[in-house]
């Protein structure tokens, strides 16, 4: 755990994605984090699953336990839910399909608006040919 806060303070504080080791509990050892607007949706558990850009497979295995977190910065995040990932896997958007963004937020329930929302999140021209990881949660506790 030695260089977490430096590693923290090193990551990128307009990313959508912050992963980190949880210091508090180590049944949970990765987070998830989110624009604060998802916070609400999360909190009802309606949001199950996440469209990140890259291929991220590797980091959410089957099984993984993930708490996930809100906040624009890492050091002001809060956490809101604990989940276990059911499914991940990458594939260009191009080849998304609907049923692939069943459990997104309402501003990504389409295929077309994928590359805007992330465009938009990532501060970057995100287009079909992007590869992006899909992550589904189901929640515990």
């Amino acid at each position: 755990m030695q260089g977490l806060s430096e590693n923290l303070g090193e990551m990128n504080s307009q990313s959508r994605s912050i992963i980190c080791l949880s210091e508090q509990n180590m049944n949970f050892d990765s987070s998830l984090n989110f624009y604060p607007y998802y916070e609400k949706l999360l909190r009802a558990k309606q949001k199950t699953k996440t469209v990140r850009l890259g291929d991220q497979t590797s980091k959410y295995p089957i099984g993984k336990s993930l708490i996930l977190t809100c906040g624009w910065e890492p050091s002001e995040t809060v956490e809101v839910a604990r989940v276990e990932v059911l499914d991940c896997y990458s594939k260009p958007i191009r080849s998304l399909t609907d049923s692939d963004l069943e459990g997104e937020s309402p501003d990504c329930v389409k295929v077309q608006a994928v590359p805007f929302v992330l465009s938009a999140i990532y501060k970057r021209v995100v287009s079909e040919d992007d590869i992006v990881t899909v992550i589904r949660w189901t929640y515990v506790g």
